[in-house]
């Protein structure tokens, strides 16, 4: 009776690790995939975690004061954390301003936090993807968008 058992656990042993290389050999495979895509200039990304949600409004940024908002659809207010992405987002924003007060349509990716000033906005977003500016409307500023389907 001994005899079975060992032999039944021997040939459990076998099979278990025959199991794990070819697990092995496909993680083997998957690596090489990956590595020709980035030898062809095809990149994959996948995400893990948190993604950036994706803000879309009235975007202003007064120099002098040192301070950036963005207003939503919704008439949502947040304050925008100003660093380079900030920066290259008013930049990109220049050619279509033609006061120092006007808001310029825009469309990014960011993470929305808690502001830790007192007295101001009471959530901030931090720019991470500028996604699009586009040139405001006429007289109000609005974004017109159509369906071209």
């Amino acid at each position: 009776m001994k005899k079975i058992y060992f032999i039944f656990a021997l040939s459990l042993l076998i099979v278990s690790c025959g199991n794990n290389s070819k697990s092995e050999e496909k993680a083997n495979e998957t690596d090489t995939q990956n590595q020709t895509e980035t030898e062809t200039g095809i990149t994959a990304t996948r995400t893990v975690g948190k993604v950036d949600d994706t803000f879309s409004g009235m975007f202003l940024y007064l120099e002098s004061d040192k301070a950036a908002v963005l207003q939503t659809a919704g008439s949502q207010m947040y304050g925008i954390v100003v660093d380079e992405k900030m920066h290259a987002l008013n930049k990109q924003c220049q050619q279509y301003k033609t006061k120092d007060y006007d808001m310029v349509p825009v469309v990014f990716r960011g993470i929305k936090k808690p502001n830790p000033v007192k007295n101001a906005w009471k959530e901030v977003i931090e720019i991470k993807e500028i996604l699009s500016v586009q040139k405001p409307s006429d007289e109000d500023g609005t974004i017109i968008i159509t369906n071209n389907q």
